[in-house]
């Protein structure tokens, strides 16, 4: 037998740009002198009130080409949406010396960087996230995704931009909806990685001031890091139920609110099964609601349907579920550097069997409260 065993290391960087100047100083200073013309994909929602005053800043020092904008729902993630994107890129005889700009927040940024990575096996990509869950979650780590019919963020690839260019002002005009799912995905990464991020979010909750929010941002950004450099999947907290809540809701449920309670239940799974102490868990779940996030479910969910839904999960396989659990905060449960705990459906069912009947988790029409927020 003849045989060759040999690897390959690519090296990926990503520069994070933290701006609070209204007038947008640091954007005004990024170097793009080295691309050859811009393609903008823009979400919809910020087309009128930032996208202007983005684009003439760039247009300073790079020629944009087309900006095509992109409706921020989940049904934007999907093949065929893609295909269309691959269409104009190809239209516009894009290569891999321009520059891809995404403007928006995190459905735009999960097609826009997948997008990326793929055309031309990859093009540099540029983020200008407009939302604080874009700013600290989407464009931190390199994830690009895709939903398949059954399953959400099911087809991706590992991508980092080039740039990240936050700046706190876009936040401006987001509405607390909005934010609330941003601070779901921070006191996440709180959780798994720092006190002192959890301590600035609720140091955040009675003081807005600017400075605050990027130290929290700056300290999300070094936890999501650290996260992704042990495990690609290690910060989903919480996601396995989360996902499978948005999905089984045709996503009404908005990312942050799902993964915040599904939060709650990877809590209650881990004290049943003495990975979390009881008095872990009714410690985080009160910071949580000191907060202001999403501890309920609606009483119409169909948790049954929800198990089907975690077995297609990226982290489950064969007949085993994969979840990501807490010992305490800046703990996560790791099993010879696994960090997936994994368990049989029938397991799930009864968990979920007894987390309804000993947790006053449901509220009626409770999905429709938390859209109340979303203007």
């Amino acid at each position: 037998m003849h045989q060759i065993n040999d690897s390959i290391t690519e090296t990926q960087e990503v520069s994070f740009i933290l701006d609070s100047s209204s007038g947008f100083n640091d954007l005004n200073q990024i170097d793009l002198s080295s691309y050859s013309r811009g393609i903008i994909l823009c979400d919809e929602s910020v087309s009128l009130n930032w996208l202007p005053k983005l684009k003439r800043i760039i247009n300073k020092q790079l020629y944009i080409e087309h900006v095509e904008f992109i409706k921020a729902v989940e049904s934007s993630k999907n093949l065929n949406s893609y295909l269309k994107l691959i269409e104009i890129l190809e239209s516009k005889k894009c290569s891999t010396k321009d520059l891809i700009i995404a403007i928006g927040g995190g459905v735009v940024l999960d097609v826009s960087s997948f997008l990326a990575s793929t055309y031309m096996r990859g093009v540099p990509l540029m983020m200008i996230p407009s939302t604080l869950i874009g700013q600290a979650d989407a464009s931190t780590a390199g994830k690009t995704c895709l939903n398949s019919m059954n399953s959400k963020n099911l087809m991706g690839s590992y991508y980092l931009p080039k740039i990240v260019y936050n700046n706190i002002e876009i936040l401006s005009t987001t509405s607390p909806h909005s934010m609330r799912q941003g601070i779901s995905e921070i006191f996440k990464y709180g959780l798994l990685g720092s006190k002192k991020l959890i301590t600035l979010l609720e140091k955040y909750s009675t003081n807005k001031d600017k400075s605050i929010l990027i130290d929290i941002l700056e300290e999300t950004i070094k936890v999501r890091l650290t996260i992704r450099k042990k495990h690609p999947l290690a910060s989903n907290l919480g996601h396995t139920f989360g996902h499978a809540i948005e999905k089984c809701t045709n996503y009404a449920v908005s990312h942050g609110d799902a993964i915040s309670v599904g939060t709650v239940m990877s809590l209650e799974f881990g004290s049943r099964i003495g990975i979390t102490s009881n008095q872990v868990k009714l410690n985080i779940i009160e910071k949580m609601q000191a907060l202001g996030l999403n501890t309920y479910i609606d009483s119409s969910l169909n948790v049954f349907e929800l198990t089907d839904i975690m077995m297609r999960d990226k982290k489950s396989y064969q007949n085993q579920i994969g979840l990501v659990l807490l010992q305490e905060i800046e703990e996560p449960y790791y099993n010879n550097g696994n960090p997936f705990y994994y368990v049989k459906p029938n397991e799930i069912n009864k968990f979920f069997d007894i987390f309804l009947n000993n947790y006053d988790c449901k509220k009626e029409n409770h999905w429709e409260n938390l859209m109340g927020t979303m203007n």
